[in-house]
């Protein structure tokens, strides 16, 4: 446009000729006296209307129809498996013998991309109808070493207000832990909800919009009240909303990688980030900030239910003869009562809970590890007292969640007593469900510092902290080795005694 303005001024104003327009201005002339014959101004417009109107040579026009039908089937395909320009420029080369240029090719595909481009509606949602949800991923420093996570992510569609949760692993006690979560962050539970096909959510998808949904995942709509509607497959831009979601997060909230010690910490800190997000962003279109149209939608949610929803996964496992189940590959103990029986664990996010009888008869903390066994002492007392010899090398006797005067208490016991020493330590054991693990604790320590390691000494300090009689706990006839059974005492003979005072008494 520049030179257009020129070299119009330089013939009109000031009389050059076109010979000279070109020496003074370092053109062509030829190029002169294009713009002086046509006399119109090379706008953008223009430009792109003549090189638009440029035809193809015969051998491009060939391949054209080609092309524009890969690009068709592409739309029915994943995003991120779909032709690019180079691979067409190959495909055509190995398949229909083009003789053109690559960059050709790609100046085609990008101009047949454009006529074919899918067009969208802006939408403008109701307030408390609908949330998005979609999982993503990224990498913390979790104790020093860094650890891929995964992130349960949901957004309001009218407020946009966000809520993250990391989790260890997307498996569906994460999934519904997360709704759980997000449900009482929100401070209700919308109308409806868009997610992908998770497995963890669909069985089976069926025609249309239908789908056969899991049955734990129809339990969690039925107790927060909404409706899960389903994207087509491959289509994750119909919830645009957290799709851009999770980038967003990965980036702002996620960089540089976070250092924590716990998940838990860093899910602190995802609240705590989604909440000052909320104060200083706004939504599109509106003057409010995302957290004031928040506070507007709370009141369109459906309240949350009274009961939270047990956020699990049901496994039915059977006891074996050292009372232990398995949960995916780790075992964990119940009380030897139950050696034989089927019972269901409950898997939870973070803890193990076994129940049988529709009681609950054992709770552990959930082990991420492999091949692990996790054992509580308390389960194995009933076993031990048939087999005390037992005791010194239990694997629940060996935790670290045992106190160490327990261990030194046992081992003088043994010392002192021998194998009644291993006896009168397991009844010492056994006080703890009457007066608990801290106190019989308190008592221990305090009967070492007394160097007496007896039953009846500890039995005696126990009485002095708690300030109530614990009755002596005796053996069950059916419990008592069978040589102490047929064991009797001779009564006293006074008789004696008074022959050794020379027949007085005092």
């Amino acid at each position: 446009m520049a030179q257009f303005h020129n070299i119009k001024f330089l013939k009109e104003v000031e009389g050059l000729s076109q010979r000279q327009i070109a020496t003074k201005l370092g053109i062509s002339r030829n190029t002169v006296s294009k713009y002086l014959k046509n006399n119109t101004a090379p706008t953008t417009v223009l430009r792109k209307t003549v090189y638009a109107t440029k035809e193809y040579s015969p051998e491009t026009k060939r391949i054209i129809p080609i092309i524009d039908q890969w690009l068709e089937e592409d739309q029915k395909n994943w995003r991120k498996q779909k032709h690019s320009a180079i691979k067409i420029f190959k495909r055509l080369q190995d398949e229909y013998d083009f003789k053109g240029s690559a960059s050709n090719i790609r100046k085609i595909v990008a101009k047949r991309r454009q006529q074919i481009q899918e067009a969208f509606i802006p939408l403008d949602f109701q307030l408390g109808h609908q949330f998005q949800f979609d999982w993503g991923e990224a990498d913390i420093i979790l104790q020093g070493r860094k650890q891929r996570i995964f992130l349960f992510c949901v957004q309001l569609s009218a407020s946009r207000i966000r809520f993250v949760r990391a989790y260890l692993h997307e498996k569906q006690e994460a999934f519904l832990d997360g709704f759980v979560h997000a449900f009482e962050f929100l401070g209700g539970v919308p109308t409806e909800g868009l997610l992908d096909n998770l497995k963890t959510a669909v069985t089976k998808i069926l025609q249309g919009r239908d789908r056969l949904e899991q049955e734990s995942f129809i339990g969690l709509q039925a107790h927060y009240v909404f409706k899960a509607e389903f994207c087509n497959p491959a289509s994750g831009n119909e919830k645009g909303r957290v799709e851009g979601t999770v980038g967003y997060i990965r980036r702002n909230a996620l960089v540089p990688l976070p250092e924590v010690q716990s998940v838990k910490e860093l899910n602190d800190y995802l609240l705590d980030w989604c909440l000052k997000e909320a104060g200083r962003t706004h939504v599109p279109n509106k003057s409010e900030t995302v957290l004031e149209m928040w506070e507007k939608e709370k009141e369109y949610l459906h309240p949350l239910p009274a009961n939270r929803f047990e956020a699990c996964k049901l496994l039915s496992c059977k006891v074996n003869k050292t009372s232990l189940i398995t949960v995916e590959t780790n075992r964990y103990s119940v009380p030897c009562s139950y050696v034989g029986q089927a019972v269901w664990a409950k898997i939870f996010v973070d803890r193990v809970i076994v129940v049988a009888q529709n009681q609950v008869i054992a709770e552990h903390i959930r082990s991420y590890e492999r091949n692990q066994m996790i054992t509580v002492l308390d389960h194995y007392l009933e076993v031990l007292l048939k087999k005390p010899r037992a005791i010194r090398d239990a694997h629940a006797f060996q935790s670290i969640e045992i106190p160490d005067v327990f261990k030194r208490f046992h081992l003088k016991m043994r010392e002192q007593e021998g194998s009644t020493g291993d006896k009168k330590f397991i009844r010492l054991l056994l006080l703890h469900r009457d007066i608990g693990m801290d106190n019989l604790t308190k008592a221990l320590l305090e009967a070492e510092k007394t160097q007496v390691f007896r039953y009846e000494k500890v039995h005696e300090i126990i009485q002095r902290l708690t300030n109530r009689h614990i009755p002596i706990r005796t053996l069950p006839t059916d419990k008592t080795p069978i040589n102490l059974l047929d064991y009797k005492v001779d009564k006293s003979n006074i008789e004696q005694y008074g022959q050794l005072t020379g027949g007085t008494r005092k």
